[in-house]
């Protein structure tokens, strides 16, 4: 584990951003010794044993999965690369359930993404690639739910776990449908923190008809998780409200830290899903 937590300190380190790496990598490894001490020998010994059959079509159907986006130029190599290897770890330790709940988030998104391309396009806000997501954003927005699935499967809290890994899914579902729409169709777009009228594409900014759409998008996606048996039904609202709450906090970083450079789009992306995580758990602990 201590190998682990080096590995993801070093991975952090590289990233291009300008926040301190006297913050972020002993963060980073503090976060991973931590998520690695709840995992229980015994729920291993079973997981590993069961994940020996299911893995040859956890292979074939996240391949299938990866070249088709890859042939719809929805993904670079790197990011189907990243994608089918995040979508084979949340089939050994959610389930087929929850692989479901992540291929439809990502179809959501690349449709979402496609919408009102043209104004998009004109406006400079389309984007990057042509819209191709690459393994920097795959991990921004299914890191957290990976995690969240391997803690379900290997620790003796599974219920809060599989609410989490269904938030973290479920905001960054909503938030790329938020933030696409926005884009698209929005009208007035502000910034939370100042509520001062700005750009369409704009780092933090949000529109009345984003913020509808990312609700819907959120609803729609967390009926989908308890559909698969994944969470029940009465964890609906808390994993709605969580995914509000960590788009609104990701909206006010990228207001404040995007612009100059202290974090880029795929860590906000990235708090964005542990913060809905975090406090969809929290919320479902609460009103249980």
């Amino acid at each position: 584990m201590p190998l682990v937590a080096t590995i993801a300190a070093a991975a952090v380190e590289t990233i291009p951003i300008r926040l301190n790496d006297n913050v972020s990598v002993p963060a980073a490894s503090a976060a991973v010794l931590w998520l690695t001490s709840l995992i229980s020998q015994d729920l291993a010994a079973n997981v590993g044993t069961a994940a020996l059959s299911t893995l040859p079509l956890a292979l074939g159907a996240n391949a299938v999965v990866a070249g088709a986006g890859y042939a719809a130029r929805t993904v670079t190599i790197s990011g189907a690369i990243c994608g089918a290897l995040l979508g084979i770890t949340i089939v050994l330790t959610a389930g087929w359930g929850g692989w479901v709940l992540l291929v439809a988030t990502f179809a959501l998104a690349v449709v979402t993404s496609r919408m009102g391309l043209h104004r998009k396009s004109l406006l400079g806000i389309a984007e990057a690639r042509g819209g191709r997501r690459g393994a920097g954003n795959a991990f921004a927005n299914t890191g957290v739910a990976a995690a969240a699935g391997v803690l379900a499967a290997l620790t003796y809290a599974r219920d809060a776990a599989q609410v989490a890994f269904v938030a973290a899914l479920v905001a960054g579902g909503s938030d790329t449908v938020a933030s696409e729409i926005g884009k698209a169709w929005g009208r007035r777009t502000f910034l939370v923190p100042t509520l001062r009228r700005v750009p369409p594409g704009t780092s933090g900014a949000v529109s009345a008809e984003g913020t509808a759409a990312g609700l819907l998008g959120a609803l729609a996606l967390g009926a989908l998780g308890v559909a698969c048996g994944l969470v029940p039904s009465w964890t609906l609202p808390a994993i709605v409200a969580g995914a509000t709450i960590g788009s609104f906090v990701e909206s006010l970083m990228g207001a404040t830290l995007e612009g100059p450079g202290i974090v880029n789009n795929d860590v906000l992306n990235f708090l964005n899903t542990a913060i809905a995580a975090a406090a969809a758990t929290f919320l479902a602990h609460v009103f249980r």
